[in-house]
């Protein structure tokens, strides 16, 4: 049987008690005044004379179930304050362990943490309190937080902080306080309002010491500082370039197919990363070596900039990154605005930090034209006559040793040497034989020859002529060709200062596969020497 059961049967039965009580006084009280012994018929003449007696005797039945009533009432209430003081216990709990949290929360913030009263009087602070501004707990409980760590010229700006988060307000603020030796120390400061039951009963003052952080952003002020003037002032073209609209596209690409096969077989894909690239920044070199007014003048002019060859070399610098690479280096040709074309040695760098979206890719372009026209004219002087500007005896040579192993056989060879070179030196100078020398070159460069036929001056007034896949036995023309060569030459009439006439001894070889090319040249050059006998003899 349950509590609120047993509390109605025992009010009910109260009720019946005490509701009995009152007709057995009564009935005590009038045998009294009658003088009447107790008896059932007594008992009847009595409340016959008495009809009051029978509305006594319904007291039981009235007090039984009226008390009952009260014992449920009674019941509900006491299960109903049963409930509100567990809840009431519970709540207190539950603020308890709140109230323990946050002192715990508060204790091992690395924010420096003080609580105060309405008046701004510190209730308590936390270990990084002391620690920041060296007060322990002890020492400031009870006194005006902004007396003690603002100083003088910031004490209008401390109050006014207070007040306003005394009417309520968060607030948020950077500054300065001042620790208990008297220094400074730059803090953020959060000011919290503190409410329960709506009503509030406190602050918190939180203060985050940023001196370091400070610290590090004016250092990375002034790295950028020397980065921004470094890169304007340097004297190497530089370009600061974003490409993370590329990335996307190729990331997306990689989801579904291997986009390094993609990139080297997709010019069209290549075209639409270089759409993709945005232009952040460029300094004054780059202007400079473009030839551009200004860098909206050079956006303006990329378009003609780019050459053929550009294609090519993007690519490459698209596959470097796609596989992973920071870093990618390449000689480029680009035109300036004029439309001169120029060579450059381009190094494209990915800086720390932009690895995984390449919003952030830094250029530079070296100026190498005049280091590759070096080139060029060394490397055409290392195979090529200087007096008449034919391949030397050096080119020719290792063209004889490339041959051996080709499968351009037949080859001819033909040997030439100029007619009386000793007489012209000895009787009108060396000068004037030179001239000799450059007209015999000259007829044998004009359009005797192929491209691809090697002519080549190997003495001083020895020249020959290799042939690859030409059997000249079957090839008359080509011989026809050069002596009408010699011919028109000596009959032209160009002021072109040197000297005519000229005449030419020539001798031929065809080596077939399998046979000796340096045997064919001396065959061919004892022909020669046989053909400038007879001229003699005649």
């Amino acid at each position: 049987m349950d509590n609120k059961r047993r509390k109605i049967l025992s009010s009910a039965l109260y009720g019946f008690i005490l509701g009995s009580f009152f007709p057995l006084i009564s009935v005590i009280y009038e045998l009294g005044q009658s003088g009447y012994k107790f008896s059932f018929s007594t008992l009847w003449k009595l409340h016959a004379d008495q009809p009051l007696l029978f509305i006594i005797d319904l007291f039981p039945l009235i007090f039984t179930p009226f008390f009952a009533l009260i014992g449920d009432q009674t019941a509900r209430h006491e299960e109903t304050s049963a409930q509100l003081n567990e809840q009431l216990e519970g709540k207190a709990t539950q603020l308890q362990n709140e109230h323990y949290f946050l002192e715990a929360l508060i204790n091992s913030s690395f924010f420096a943490v003080v609580r105060l009263d309405n008046d701004h009087l510190i209730i308590s602070s936390n270990p990084a309190f002391e620690e920041l501004f060296g007060y322990t707990n002890e020492e400031i409980t009870g006194k005006y937080l902004d007396n003690l760590i603002a100083s003088d010229d910031l004490l209008k700006e401390a109050t006014e902080i207070s007040h306003l988060v005394s009417t309520g307000n968060i607030t948020r603020k950077v500054s300065q306080r001042m620790k208990k030796d008297g220094s400074l120390v730059d803090v953020e400061i959060v000011g919290v309002p503190v409410f329960v039951g709506g009503e509030q009963v406190g602050i918190l003052g939180l203060y985050h010491d940023i001196s370091q952080r400070l610290e590090t952003e004016q250092r990375l002020r002034e790295s950028e500082g020397r980065f921004r003037s470094l890169f304007n002032e340097s004297p190497i073209s530089l370009w600061e370039e974003d490409f993370s609209e590329v990335k996307k596209v190729l990331d997306k690409i990689a989801e579904d197919e291997d986009v390094v096969e993609r990139l080297i077989n997709d010019d069209d894909l290549v075209n639409q990363c270089i759409k993709l690239v945005k232009i952040l920044d460029v300094n004054q070199a780059t202007l400079d070596l473009y030839n551009a007014k200004s860098k909206p003048d050079l956006l303006a002019s990329l378009p003609r900039i780019l050459v053929e060859e550009s294609l090519a070399e993007f690519r490459k610098e698209l596959l470097s990154l796609a596989t992973g690479k920071n870093s990618h280096e390449c000689e480029i040709k680009q035109k300036k605005s004029s439309g001169e074309v120029i060579d450059g040695l381009l190094r494209l760098s990915l800086p720390p930090g932009y690895e995984g979206t390449w919003e952030r890719v830094y250029i530079s372009i070296i100026d190498i034209t005049d280091r590759k026209q070096t080139e060029e004219k060394l490397r055409f002087l290392s195979f090529h006559d200087a007096l008449t500007g034919l391949y030397n005896r050096g080119y020719f040579e290792e063209e004889m040793e490339r041959l051996k192993s080709s499968r351009q056989f037949p080859v001819s060879i033909i040997t030439c040497d100029l007619d009386d070179l000793k007489q012209i030196n000895d009787t009108l100078g060396h000068y004037v034989g030179d001239q000799a020398i450059k007209a015999a070159a000259n007829i044998l460069r004009s359009n005797v020859f192929r491209k691809e036929d090697v002519v080549a001056r190997i003495g001083g007034d020895e020249f020959v002529i290799l042939l690859p896949n030409v059997d000249l036995n079957d090839n008359p023309a080509v011989r026809k060709r050069l002596e009408k060569s010699i011919i028109d030459f000596n009959e032209s009439t160009e002021n072109d200062g040197l000297y005519r006439p000229i005449f030419i001894s020539y001798g031929y070889s065809v080596i077939q596969s399998g046979e000796s090319l340096m045997e064919g040249y001396k065959q061919a050059d004892a022909d020669m020497y046989t053909a400038k006998m007879k001229k003699k003899a005649k």
